[in-house]
C-alpha cells in the first residue's frame, strides 16, 4: 500500500491539509485508515469532518476534502512521524494551536515507544 511521494509532493501535502489539521487528525486516520480506501466511506468521513467543524475552518466541503486526501497521501507514503515531527516543531503551530501540537507529540510519543502502532 505504500506510495512513493517526493519531498516536494509531502511538503505541498501537508502544507495543503494544514499542519493544525495533520496534528488534530493524524491518530484518528491510522485507526480509520480502511475507511479511507472505500471511497463511500472516504466521503461520510470527509462529510463528518467537515458538519462537526460546522464550516468554521473550510467554507466548502471541497476544502475538507483537499486536506483529507492530502493527509492521506501522507499516510500512504508512510511519513506519519516525519509529518508529526514538523508539526511539533512548528512554533506557529505552538503559538496558534498549542492543544494540536501537543496532541502530535502524545502521538509520536507513543509511535516511538511502541503503545500506537502504524500499520499500513
Amino acid at each position: 500500500m505504500k506510495e512513493s511521494i517526493t519531498d516536494k509532493q509531502f511538503i505541498n501535502s501537508y502544507r495543503s491539509a494544514g499542519l493544525w489539521f495533520v496534528a488534530l487528525y493524524m491518530e484518528e486516520f491510522l485507526l480509520r485508515v480502511d475507511e479511507l480506501d472505500d471511497d463511500l466511506l472516504k466521503n461520510k468521513l470527509i462529510e463528518e469532518i467537515y458538519d462537526n467543524g460546522e464550516n468554521t475552518f473550510d467554507k466548502e466541503i471541497s476544502g475538507t476534502r483537499t486536506r483529507v486526501n492530502a493527509l492521506y497521501r501522507i499516510i500512504k507514503a508512510g511519513r506519519v512521524i516525519e509529518a508529526l515531527e514538523i508539526a511539533i516543531n512548528s512554533k506557529r503551530l505552538k503559538k496558534e494551536f498549542p492543544e494540536a501540537a501537543s496532541q502530535a507529540k502524545d502521538l509520536l510519543d507513543r509511535i516511538n515507544t511502541g503503545k500506537f502502532e502504524v500499520q499500513l
